[in-house]
């Protein structure tokens, strides 16, 4: 059935080139031909006289005249036609799918074009008939297309005449795509089977098509050219219960980035914006056509832009860190991760050389601004606590601020005093952290005046308190992107040691440790950052970003020793190594600098950790420094006095790549705990202290890690454990899938290791449903409403050696049956008007997401005061009158929008300077 479907329709459209007469122009109008002149042509067109015409000075599209079936409809009234202004139809047809149950639609016994558009629209025609399998359901289409959209918008109202109630009736639309590709965020171009998603896409050439909700998730099957999609399911009563389903088909420019720019604006998504470039590297000229693909955290790909012809694209994108990718035929490509704020723009600039051989990669994140926290020396933050940043500028820099993104999610960070060191030419900016946050870890953005503004991705963890019982996870020698050295010519396309760490990653999402300890060996050769363009500190540095618990990283032999026989020259590994997570006064350090290595410490939960850098001087750079191997004179006396200095009572835990020279003595140290790697073994005893382990390395399939338990300070280091070859050692499955469509989702997981993880966690993704979250089997630790779907993060005690089931569902009866739940209320705030601060308070009937902000009268978001899980009970937040970079507002009224759960209110306050 599918292949005939597919047969037709491209018979149908052969042979119609009938040329574009639309003027750009035009106001928007609806019409019926009555001229060969006012079609639309292309490849797929296949409007006649006699049909409608819907315009205006952007965008057309056909209806056919019930008098002209076309394709698999099964009677006119549907859009078969869609061009831009100018442009040519790509687009085979689109009509009603009803029930999931292909090819059950709507047909249509009356067209009318209600509203002509002369009047100033939007133009409306109206289609109405019943159901193709049920004639007691009628079906009205309204068909709205407004001056200037670029979309029209398709309005369904199902009318039950019967005697017996329609539940979870499934209402969307079929689509022929015509000689379009089908694109779906998460999907790419490789969309088969059943997909859920935000929006869909079809592209063509210089245009694309785009369909879309308002903001909820769409679903259906895919096959060879047509998609059959639902939008949303209804009840509808007996004896005249109705509902009404609205959805949009655009009409965009190159690239299925003007798809989803619409489905966001359509949505009235939270967004920020990435614009830029792709040109030659050598002249700078512009690369028309070029494509740049938009990968998620996760690695899915969400859009893609093309390049017009000043080689230039933009697109809307959700706050948080996205991968572009920019390619185009005869160059290699170029890649780099970018953060996107609300509300924000942020500008890229590729530029690509000639080559067309495996590829290359964009540079990563360098150091620049921010010195610490970095993703690899991470911070972990408490609610209302502080803690310190320290930056690399000038030293009469002022207006620093700071604040922390995750997705959608801002923390503006308070200011509490900011000094120069001139010992060490960084300035020590002390945080302050608010008392209520959502507990995740975040990108660390810092902001100065001149210009200055840097983000380190996944820098800093903010959690509630420190705990007492916990546990981390240590692991060593990844030897990314793979271990074979660079005259090997395989090492150009093999990523084998990227799949290990990644089957690591998967476990730890699941375990959920405080935080990972990685004792280097991080790449396989330090040197080939900039060689060949093999990028791989940056390919490194995004793949640690893939973990979502802080990773601690101190360097290995491979990372900055040098190899004597690479083509670079002595001393590129290391100065690599700062570039990416070191710092670079190491080059020439000041006084009170450390002493030209990168040694750090940290305490967490009665626990002190020293990260001791390790190497081997392969190529005897600046050996008058570093010598031949192992430590400096000057590391070891940081190391006698910086354990020394912690608190006392703390437990201390020593961690390093390898000691070379034989140069450390952990009973002399005081050092409770020493972790390693190197050997590519298991080395020591977990039951002598002080522990001296060397765990199994993670490259080569081994894909280790070993678990240390803390509780009150006490160390118990676990035998090393092994991700499986397939992942099979710990897995999780989900049923139905986990793709925020279903109202209930079970998840099983599979340990077959005979460790206990109490403090594992999983992420459900549910659809934004009113009720009341359930969970059997775990502990609901917060919820993250931010996007299309709501994400359920769940605590588990994941047994050992057997399964551990967790259901989540959603209880919409609940909120029915139990009247005092009631609504959310807005108190008020007090003082009104004020200066300089107000107490804003509202009422939570239940548990629920919260999200405070602040709106200007021109809608811009000025900050945002609450966005987390909050308690059911009185709250209150206090807004002291700045915006989120703390800059002083100015008198006048603005708004307070409180959304809890589904529910959103607005309400006046006002600033009197």
């Amino acid at each position: 059935m599918r292949k005939s479907r597919m047969l037709k329709s491209l018979f149908t459209g052969i042979g119609l080139m009938l040329a574009v007469c639309v003027s750009a122009s035009a106001a928007t109008r609806a019409l019926w031909i009555d001229s060969p002149s006012q079609l639309p042509g292309g490849s797929a067109a296949a409007g006649q006289v006699g049909d409608i015409l819907l315009s205006n000075d952007a965008v057309s599209f056909v209806i056919s005249s019930l008098a002209h079936p076309f394709g698999y409809a099964d009677s006119g009234g549907n859009i078969i036609d869609a061009v831009s202004a100018g442009g040519s139809d790509a687009f085979g047809q689109l009509y009603t799918y009803f029930d999931a149950d292909w090819p059950r639609q709507a047909v249509y016994t009356q067209l009318l074009i209600i509203d002509d558009g002369t009047g100033g629209g939007p133009a409306q025609v109206w289609a109405e008939g019943v159901d193709s399998s049920d004639s007691e359901l009628a079906v009205v289409t309204r068909y709205f297309l407004a001056d200037g959209a670029t979309q029209v918008e398709i309005q369904t109202t199902l009318t039950n005449t019967g005697n017996s109630a329609i539940n979870d009736f499934e209402v969307g639309d079929a689509f022929e795509w015509g000689v379009c590709s089908t694109f779906a965020p998460g999907y790419g171009f490789a969309v088969s089977g059943t997909t859920t998603g935000p929006w869909l896409a079809g592209a063509y050439d210089t245009l694309a098509y785009g369909y879309f909700g308002e903001g909820q998730q769409i679903w259906g099957p895919h096959g060879n050219g047509w998609s059959d999609i639902s939008v949303e399911a209804v009840d509808l009563a007996a004896h005249g219960g109705h509902d009404t389903v609205t959805r949009y088909l655009s009409v965009g420019d190159a690239g299925v980035a003007s798809v989803s720019d619409a489905a966001h604006a359509a949505a009235g998504a939270s967004i920020g914006t990435v614009s830029g470039f792709v040109g030659r590297e050598d002249t700078g000229a512009p690369l028309p056509g070029a494509t740049i693909n938009v990968y998620d955290g996760g690695g899915s790909l969400y859009t893609q832009m093309i390049c017009d012809a000043a080689g230039e694209a933009s697109a809307t994108l959700a706050p948080g860190s996205w991968r572009l990718v920019a390619d185009v035929s005869g160059y290699d490509t170029a890649e780099t991760w970018y953060p996107v704020y609300l509300g924000g723009l942020t500008n890229f600039d590729f530029r690509m050389s000639s080559g067309g051989g495996a590829g290359s990669y964009a540079v990563g994140d360098e150091i620049t601004l921010i010195q610490r926290p970095l993703s690899t020396i991470p911070q972990i933050a408490t609610d209302g606590g502080t803690f310190t940043i320290n930056c690399l500028a000038d030293p009469s820099t002022t207006g620093w601020s700071a604040a922390l993104h995750h997705g959608e999610t801002t923390v503006p960070l308070g200011l509490v005093s900011a000094v120069y060191d001139p010992g060490t030419t960084w300035w020590n900016l002390d945080m302050q952290v608010p008392s209520e946050n959502f507990h995740v870890l975040y990108d660390l953005r810092v902001v100065a005046d001149g210009g200055l503004d840097d983000t380190t991705f996944k820098s800093v963890q903010l959690i509630p308190q420190q705990k007492s019982e916990y546990y981390f996870l240590h692991i060593t020698d990844t030897h990314l992107p793979t271990h074979l050295f660079y005259d090997n010519p395989e090492s150009v396309t093999d990523t084998t040691e990227v799949e290990d760490l990644r089957a690591i990653i998967r476990d730890a999402e699941l375990i959920h440790p405080e935080f990972v300890l990685h004792t280097g060996d991080l790449v396989n050769e330090g040197e080939l950052e900039d060689f060949e363009m093999r990028r791989y500190y940056s390919r490194a540095q995004r793949l640690l970003a893939e973990f979502d618990v802080p990773v601690y990283l101190i360097a290995g032999n491979h990372d900055i020793g040098g190899w004597n026989d690479t083509p670079p020259v002595a001393g590129t590994a290391r100065r690599d190594w700062w570039r990416f997570f070191g710092w670079s006064i190491l080059d020439d350090p000041p006084a009170g600098a450390p002493e030209r290595t990168q040694n750090y410490s940290f305490d967490y939960g009665g626990v002190h950790f020293t990260a001791l850098e390790a190497y081997d001087n392969y190529d005897m750079w600046r050996s008058q420094y570093y010598g031949s191997e192992s430590f400096t004179a000057p590391q070891l006396q940081w190391l006698q006095s910086d354990p020394a200095a912690a608190p006392g009572g703390l437990a201390k835990v020593l961690f390093y790549h390898y000691d070379f020279a034989n140069q450390l003595d952990l009973n002399s140290l005081g050092v409770d705990m020493a972790l390693w790697g190197h050997i590519h073994r298991d080395s020591g005893s977990i039951f002598t202290q002080p522990f001296d382990l060397a765990t199994d390395q993670v490259c080569d399939g081994g894909r280790s890690y070993r678990l240390i338990r803390v509780v009150d300070g006490v160390l118990d280091p676990r035998p090393t454990l092994h991700a499986g070859g397939a992942g099979e050692n710990l897995r999780v499955a989900w049923s139905p899938s986990n793709t925020g469509l279903e109202q209930t989702v079970t998840a099983t997981i599979t340990n077959t290791h005979s460790e206990r993880f109490q403090d594992g966690r999983l992420v459900f993704e549910m659809p934004k449903l009113a009720g009341t979250p359930v969970i059997t089997g775990g502990v609901l630790n917060q919820i993250d409403s931010g996007g299309g779907t709501a994400l359920w993060y769940v605590d588990v005690d994941i047994a050992a050696s057997g399964t551990t089931v967790v259901t989540a569902t959603i209880d919409t009866e609940s909120d029915v049956e139990t009247p005092s739940l009631g609504r959310t209320i807005f108190r008020g705030n007090h003082p009104n008007p004020f200066n300089p601060s107000t107490t804003l308070s509202y009422y939570l009937p239940r548990d629920d997401y919260v999200r405070l902000s602040i709106i200007d009268l021109r809608g811009h978001e000025v900050t945002l005061l609450v966005d987390g899980f909050r308690a059911a009970g009185e709250r209150s937040a206090v807004w002291d009158g700045r915006s989120r970079d703390g800059s002083p507002m100015p008198s006048g009224t603005y708004l307070v929008q409180l959304r809890a759960g589904d529910e959103v209110s607005n309400h006046k306050i006002s600033l009197a300077r």
